[in-house]
């Protein structure tokens, strides 16, 4: 006869079905609050909660996974509120739960509850408002958990002809698009569908109903001929994708969100084999398809925002149940809807995510494995957001942030800052979603579809860019700017697109966070399009860069005869090199004279230069094998002649 005892839940065994709350913190004090079962066990502590306003009023739901079959004989709960409240326990099969039992702990004292049932899965739900402070589960193992895969490989050397992406819109100039390979194109879904509330998407592209004669197909035309890919990231605008009366945890419950994907696709991507009775234009729209005009595309932005209220937000069920109806109709049970029904060749990123979370990422997950008979996660790259920061508070304590979720605006009592991408830890943030990847879905890329810093110098947010030692605030957003870009190719980063093309408002003055983070100053208005203020560094910074490794795959990264400093080493298609070389200070360091090893007699150095795309260019002479050239927090390159 196997001893009951207490089971021991740890963080990495939770299932967070909701994204919101830590729901580890109900198991945090095993090993301190003793034992309720025999009696005498103590008060727990109530730990804070409710991240945003609206979620002490929703239902908080999270799944226990626990490292095989269990039996669980009973749960104590310790309820730190006035009254009873329900808990709601199911175990069994997820989504199905053979096994519910709803409970009611009393108010500040530990109560038992027998279950008695053998499970791998147990669940709970209640109101966040009425929360126990603690849960103990006793039990004992019954079976053995299933094996972790091995650690597959991601194809790592791509090209990155379609790595270095800027945030833009149908109304900037084709001279702004052009800093980049690729355009992150914003546009809320309703304005190229026609405004009917039918199951049918119709398409209004050409002109579009938004706008004043804005066209679609002229916008990625222009792009295409310019060699710039575009991913149009279709947003939740005003109307959510959600329709009405229908279970959000459920594919069917996007329909016609997913239908106008299948009409986009069909037209702007490449597949030209598409029956035309299928296509459904507003009328004095002409049917076209397969223009080829876009590899990607990428449905919502920050659905896991919390910040707009429940409405707007996607529990990781939710998003999981939309994006199998966005990929290929919930592998193919609705006909004619999703990317992949129109185009197999087009890929689907996830929605881009408010921030780099492996919790959420792990439960839509979880969703798919219950859920699509392949078992996937129905997306072709991992899409998140990151922004470096930190703060000071009244002590003097600095802490560094994920700046879009930890941080929304400046908060009294602490000064905010940007960070360098080193300093702001950007690749180590991407080390267990990197791990996780190539351990479930080695074939999956990973994107980075906003980053940036605000240059605006008499306000400080959690992304500025001050000014310091030589460098001028638009120096410094340029040169961190760049670096991230460096950084993120050499781990593997498929995309990356900075935020955003054009300032909010007049640099001086736009003193919200994101308000200046263009590469160009703020526009001015005119009938249906923009004209944009004058360029900053970073633009210029940006196309030089753009222009030299456009081509070219990440090789390695070289060991450096100096601390705090990185070489990177890309190669040409000519099998020649291009090396990118910065110190990773934020002190205004310079080092003359560094070394390089290079492979040809004659090399180019090229410096970041503003007003110029091309860079300022010296030739180089090797000097047994080595060239020289002055080094800083600005990175420099060298290309192999």
């Amino acid at each position: 006869m196997k001893t009951v005892e207490k089971i021991r839940i740890t963080p990495e065994m939770i299932v967070n079905d909701m994204g919101i709350e830590r729901p580890q913190n109900f198991f945090c004090e095993f090993d301190t609050v003793g034992d309720p079962k025999a009696g005498g066990a103590s008060a727990p502590t109530v730990h804070p909660r409710f991240d945003h306003w609206w979620i002490g009023e929703t239902d908080l739901r999270f799944t226990v996974c626990l490292p095989g079959s269990h039996f669980i004989e009973s749960v104590y709960i310790y309820n730190n509120y006035e009254g009873e409240h329900d808990v709601t326990i199911q175990m069994g099969t997820p989504f199905v739960w053979e096994h519910e039992k709803t409970v009611r702990p009393k108010e500040k004292a530990w109560c038992g509850f027998e279950l008695n049932c053998d499970t791998e899965f147990i669940r709970f739900s209640f109101n966040n408002n009425e929360a126990p402070s603690e849960i103990v589960l006793y039990g004992y193992r019954t079976g053995e958990p299933a094996p972790v895969p091995p650690r597959g490989t991601h194809e790592t050397g791509k090209t990155l002809d379609k790595f270095f992406g800027i945030n833009a819109f149908i109304n900037d100039e084709m001279d702004i698009c052009s800093s980049a390979n690729y355009i992150r194109e914003y546009h809320p879904w309703l304005w190229t569908l026609d405004s009917n509330d039918n199951d049918e998407a119709i398409l209004e592209v050409e002109p579009a109903r938004c706008g004043d004669n804005w066209c679609f197909d002229t916008y990625y035309g222009k792009l295409h001929k310019l060699g710039v890919d575009v991913a149009p990231t279709l947003t939740w605008g005003n109307h959510t994708p959600k329709m009405k009366g229908l279970d959000p945890e459920t594919p069917g419950a996007y329909h016609r969100y997913a239908s106008m994907l299948f009409q986009y696709v069909a037209r702007y991507g490449r597949n030209k084999n598409i029956d035309p009775a299928k296509i459904h234009l507003a009328p004095g729209q002409e049917v076209k398809i397969g223009l080829g005009y876009m590899t990607a595309v990428e449905p919502l932005n920050e659905p896991d925002g919390t910040w707009l209220g429940r409405e707007a937000y996607f529990t990781p069920f939710e998003l999981a149940a939309f994006l199998s109806m966005c990929y290929d109709g919930h592998e193919g049970q609705y006909a004619d809807v999703g990317v992949k029904q129109a185009d197999p060749s087009c890929l689907m990123s996830m929605s881009g995510g408010a921030g780099l979370s492996l919790t959420y990422l792990k439960a839509m997950h979880f969703w798919a494995k219950y859920n699509r008979k392949d078992g996937k996660l129905p997306f072709d790259a991992i899409n998140a957001h990151r922004y470096c920061g930190k703060y000071m508070d009244a002590s003097g304590i600095t802490q560094h942030v994920d700046v879009n979720i930890d941080e929304r605006g400046d908060t009294a009592g602490k000064v905010y800052m940007g960070v360098s991408p080193e300093e702001g830890n950007i690749v180590g943030a991407f080390d267990v979603i990197r791990e996780y990847r190539d351990t479930y879905f080695p074939d999956m890329e990973i994107w980075l579809t906003e980053f940036g810093w605000d240059t605006n110098q008499s306000f400080k947010t959690a992304t500025s860019a001050h000014a310091y030692g030589d460098y001028t605030g638009r120096q410094v957003q340029g040169m961190w700017l760049i670096r991230e870009y460096l950084l993120l190719s050499s781990i593997g980063v498929e995309r990356a697109a900075m935020y955003m093309s054009r300032d909010c408002g007049p640099e001086e003055t736009s003193v919200g966070k994101y308000g200046t983070s263009g590469i160009v100053c703020a526009p001015h208005e005119r009938k249906g399009y923009v004209v944009q203020g004058n360029k900053k560094d970073s633009y210029y910074y940006l196309y030089t860069v753009k222009e030299l490794l456009g081509k070219t795959r990440f090789a390695e990264a070289l060991e450096a005869d100096y601390d705090d400093m990185n070489v990177f080493r890309y190669e040409k298609p000519d099998g020649k090199s291009i090396y990118a070389v910065w110190c990773t200070s934020m002190d205004n360091r310079k080092v003359p004279g560094v070394g390089i090893r290079v492979n040809t007699h004659k090399a180019t150095l090229v410096e970041l230069e503003n007003l110029s795309i091309r860079g300022r260019r010296t030739e180089l002479t090797a000097v047994d094998g080595t060239v020289y050239a002055d080094v800083s927090e600005m990175p420099v390159f060298i290309v192999e002649n």
